[in-house]
């Protein structure tokens, strides 16, 4: 016999037992289905996890903090000793403090965190600008800054403002009493007095009002909006390290040291900039041989996570593939029922002179055609449950209480709960063929051992 007999033979067969063969077909959709979409869900969340480290910005970057036990804190002999670790890129210590901040001549004012950075570093940092331009090396010594877009709501009238930041979070916390300001391009005073143009409110009550200290003012100019993602929903201003250091110096000597900023030597925090995602954790290591710091790295949290979420797939794909089990178990049963059905016809096809090697790919195509059959069935069936549950997440979410929102993300990406890649439906098809296969190997080995002459006689 031919392969193209064999098919023909394969097809014929099944289709003379409908109800069996569509049953049995039925459980490989069921066995199909169930592991595509539990699958589904781990990748789901795999791919939610994703773009939550997409949207963290900053990957590749170490956080390495003083002990704050100890009188000293990161040295500048620490941070060569960062630099020269093999695979960083850059190295730059972290200074805040908070500022008083003064617009439109002094008009308008307000109380902002101040960051200090390196300024050669704040491209490789991710604190680019959105508008304008950002911070370069030249920057270093000067009164240039770039700002978070949330600033704009953080002023006030001269005489009205507040002697503490404004923290708003996000666009929509903004009220229709903030004054949206124009930044971009402004000259702006720094000021040490920390209670300009506080409301006489907020006087009195243990504030600073010493008329005799001589503050000092710094002329600055906002070159940039900037564009970092770890920034939005924080009113930071960036500036340069040495810049900060100065003012600080300059408060410090102006209110005794009694301003709150540390005074230790060395710094409380370190960025160190990595060239890439697979040296991070071997960085991280060689940073904690080098001395008492407590060290931090998205790195960390990744790790631990996508292990966590590669074992939530395999417990969802082995739910899933108890189903495919049993119905891998149905296909055995009915190719055995087929061949006690069929010994007769068996038989004569070995007298007229079919091939043993024939006979069994016969029996093991029907199985196959089974598996895949009801492979197919179960991923067209398996996508539609997929965009069912999608369509019905928002719904499950505000019933789980959740608002909407999964795993930290926004509405849109919160949507998606169920996930089906085009590798999925391609392996789930191939394995539900390979089930057949197997669960029809025995049957068909059974098949070939017949003897052709009691084959003919049995009833």
């Amino acid at each position: 016999m031919t392969n193209f007999d064999i098919v023909k033979m394969a097809l014929k067969n099944l289709a003379k037992r409908k109800l069996r063969t569509a049953l049995t077909i039925l459980s490989v959709v069921i066995g199909a289905s169930s592991i595509i979409i539990m699958v589904s869900l781990g990748v789901a969340l795999d791919e939610s996890f994703d773009k939550q480290i997409q949207d963290m910005g900053n990957i590749t970057n170490i956080e390495v903090n003083a002990n704050y036990n100890g009188k000293t804190g990161i040295t500048t002999e620490n941070i060569n000793q960062f630099k020269r670790i093999e695979g960083v890129q850059a190295v730059t210590p972290i200074l805040r403090s908070e500022l008083r901040i003064l617009l439109n001549g002094d008009k308008y004012v307000g109380s902002f965190s101040v960051i200090g950075i390196d300024p050669s570093t704040a491209d490789l940092l991710g604190y680019t600008a959105l508008e304008g331009r950002g911070l370069t090396d030249e920057d270093a010594g000067t009164y240039n800054m770039i700002v978070n877009p949330l600033i704009a709501y953080g002023f006030d009238k001269k005489g009205k403002g507040e002697p503490y930041p404004r923290w708003i979070y996000s666009e929509e916390e903004v009220t229709e009493d903030m004054q949206k300001m124009e930044l971009l391009d402004q000259k702006v005073t720094i000021t040490t007095d920390k209670n300009f143009g506080v409301s006489r409110k907020y006087l009195g009550n243990g504030s600073d009002v010493d008329k005799t200290l001589k503050h000092k003012t710094y002329k600055g100019h906002i070159v940039g909006i900037a564009n970092k993602p770890e920034m939005y929903g924080e009113n930071y201003i960036i500036v340069s390290l040495d810049t900060l250091e100065k003012i600080i110096k300059d408060t410090d000597k102006i209110y005794g040291n009694n301003n709150q900023n540390n005074t230790r030597k060395g710094y409380d925090r370190v960025i160190i900039k990595c060239e890439d995602i697979d040296n991070v954790q071997d960085i991280v290591d060689q940073v904690k041989d080098l001395g008492e710091f407590n060290v931090y790295s998205p790195i960390e949290y990744i790790t631990s996570a996508k292990k966590t979420n590669t074992s939530i797939q395999v417990l969802l794909g082995a739910i899933g593939g108890i189903s495919l089990f049993i119905a891998a178990i149905g296909i055995t049963n009915t190719m055995v029922m087929a061949i006690y059905e069929r010994t007769r016809e068996i038989g004569i096809m070995k007298v007229i002179g079919a091939r043993v090697s024939d006979i069994k790919k016969l029996f093991l195509l029907e199985a196959i055609l089974i598996g895949f059959l009801g492979g197919g069935i179960g991923v067209l069936f398996s996508h539609i449950i997929s965009f069912t549950l999608n369509k019905a997440s928002p719904f499950i979410m505000q019933a789980m209480g959740r608002g909407g929102m999964m795993m930290g993300m926004g509405a849109e990406e919160a949507t998606k709960i169920s996930s089906i890649p085009l590798w999925l439906s391609i392996s789930s098809l191939i394995f539900a063929s390979l089930i057949g296969l197997m669960a029809g190997y025995f049957p068909a080995r059974r098949a070939v051992k017949i003897e052709a002459l009691k084959a003919i006689k049995s009833e």
